[in-house]
């Protein structure tokens, strides 16, 4: 039982790491009003990306803990061995996705912190901050574009579907099943609410938003009338 446990526990903290694309870089001769707007948006934007993600990061992280500290002592005062190992499997799983989240935390938490902390007084020091503040774009934008990456789905999968085994094999089938789905469901919600604004940050930076010039993105809604629907698009 002891590899599978370890497996387990493998599994749940592995994940993969997004590369960020590089920008095209800085113009050559760029006027003092342009490297302020840039300067401005990247700040403005890194900012509002902080609030949502503290919310997950933390959200996420005080669940995980408090989930797997209540497992291991339901695992402990457990009288029976299926409900021993059932609780001692959702255990190391609640563990293995907390060690995730220390491990790797969502760089936008501090992406404005950091970013802030650079001087900006010269020229100098504010083409420095500006490169830094496009970096953690970049940072920001690879990190919530790996939520639909496959890797991470089928880790998450792959973690459970070996708890539920674990399970099967040496506890009740049923509790297999059982912890098998909500772990799946579980991770499932964790990936798919990690904040994504980060991608439409840095694509609106690539489209001169900064500039004044719009994001060049096409949104829609729909607006329920008396006798029918309207679509308004605007781009």
């Amino acid at each position: 039982m002891r590899p599978l446990i370890s497996l387990l526990l493998a599994l749940s903290v592995c994940s993969p790491v997004a590369s960020a694309e590089p920008l095209d870089g800085l113009p050559a001769e760029m006027s003092d009003a342009e490297l302020n707007q840039r300067l401005k948006f990247i700040e403005t934007r890194l900012s509002r990306q902080t609030p949502n993600a503290r919310y997950w990061q933390y959200g996420w992280t005080g669940f995980y803990a408090a989930s797997g500290a209540a497992q291991g002592l339901l695992a402990i005062d457990a009288d029976d061995n299926d409900d021993e190992v059932n609780y001692l499997v959702g255990a190391v799983k609640s563990s293995g996705a907390l060690a995730q989240m220390l491990i790797r935390p969502l760089p936008a938490v501090r992406s404005s912190t950091r970013l802030q902390a650079m001087p900006s007084e010269s020229r100098a020091e504010r083409i420095r901050k500006l490169e830094r503040g496009e970096a953690l774009l970049r940072e920001n934008a690879a990190r919530a574009a790996g939520r639909s990456g496959w890797k991470r789905h089928l880790i998450g999968i792959g973690a459970n579907l070996v708890g539920g085994a674990v399970i099967a094999a040496y506890g009740d089938s049923d509790d297999a099943v059982t912890s098998t789905l909500i772990g799946i469901a579980v991770s499932e919600t964790n990936i798919w609410t990690e904040p994504s604004r980060a991608t439409d940050d840095l694509r609106d930076y690539r489209n001169n938003a900064w500039a004044g010039r719009g994001s060049g993105q096409t949104t829609w809604h729909l607006i329920p009338m008396a006798d029918r629907v309207t679509l308004h698009i605007r781009f």
